[in-house]
C-alpha cells in the first residue's frame, strides 16, 4: 500500500513544476501509455510514472495498471483490454478529476471530492460521483454496465439523456439506443467481480 505522506510530498512538489495528476502504483503484464503530445503508443508503463491530463493508458490481454490520484488517494483500476484518458487539473489544492473510457474493465474507488464531481465518460454514458466505490464495464460504442459496490453513482445516457441513480449491489445498462436500466445485481455477477480481483491479487484493495 503506497504511503499517503509521500502521494502528498509528489503532489506538492508538483505544484511547482510540472503538473503531475496521478501516480501509477501497481503494473502486471503488458501495459502501454503515451503523454497527449505523443503520436506513437510505444512507451512501458512503469510502477512510479507519473500520470499527466490526456495521458493515455492501454492494458493488453495480460495486463493491469493501477494509479492514484495525488491529492486524495482516489484509486483507479485498469483490468485487461481496456483503453483510457486519465484527464486532471489542478483547481487550488485540489484536482478536478475526469475518466475517459474508451473500451474495457475498470474499478473505481473514488475518495470525497473537496469540489466537482469525479466524471467517468463512455461513448454511451456519462456518470457522476462525489465518493464511492463502482465498476465500469464499456463494450464501446455496444453500451455500458456499471455495478454499484458502495454510495451512489448518477449515470446519465447520453443519446437520450436519461438519467438513473446507481446504490450498492445494483446494476445500470446503458445502451446506444438511449435506454438506461437498472436492477439488483445477480450471485453469479458478483462472483464474476470477485475472480476479476482476485485474478489480479487485488482482493484486498
Amino acid at each position: 500500500m503506497i504511503n499517503r505522506k509521500y502521494i502528498l510530498l509528489v503532489f506538492i512538489s508538483s505544484l511547482f513544476c510540472v503538473e503531475s495528476i496521478a501516480l501509477a502504483t501497481k503494473v502486471k503484464g503488458s501495459v502501454l501509455y503515451k503523454k497527449k503530445k505523443e503520436k506513437q503508443l510505444k512507451n512501458e508503463l512503469k510502477v512510479g510514472n507519473d500520470l499527466h491530463n490526456s495521458d493515455y493508458i492501454r492494458t493488453g490481454e495480460d495486463g493491469f495498471a493501477k494509479y492514484v490520484y495525488l491529492d486524495d488517494g482516489t484509486q483507479i483500476k485498469i483490468h485487461n483490454n481496456t483503453e483510457v484518458f486519465v484527464h486532471g487539473e489542478l483547481s487550488r489544492r485540489s484536482i478536478l478529476k475526469q475518466l475517459k473510457v474508451k473500451d474495457g474493465t475498470v474499478k473505481l474507488d473514488v475518495k470525497k471530492q473537496a469540489t466537482d464531481e469525479f466524471t467517468v465518460i463512455t461513448p454511451t454514458s456519462v456518470a457522476s460521483v462525489k465518493g464511492t466505490s463502482f465498476w465500469l464495464d464499456c463494450s464501446g460504442k455496444q453500451g455500458d454496465k456499471f455495478y454499484g459496490e458502495s454510495g451512489i453513482v448518477s449515470i446519465t445516457n447520453i443519446a437520450s439523456g436519461l438519467k438513473r441513480q446507481l446504490a450498492k449491489n445494483t446494476v445500470a445498462s446503458s445502451s446506444p439506443d438511449g435506454t438506461l436500466d437498472v436492477r439488483e445485481i445477480t450471485p453469479n455477477e458478483l462472483k464474476m467481480l470477485e475472480e476479476i480481483e482476485s485474478e489480479t491479487g487485488e482482493e484486498d484493495g
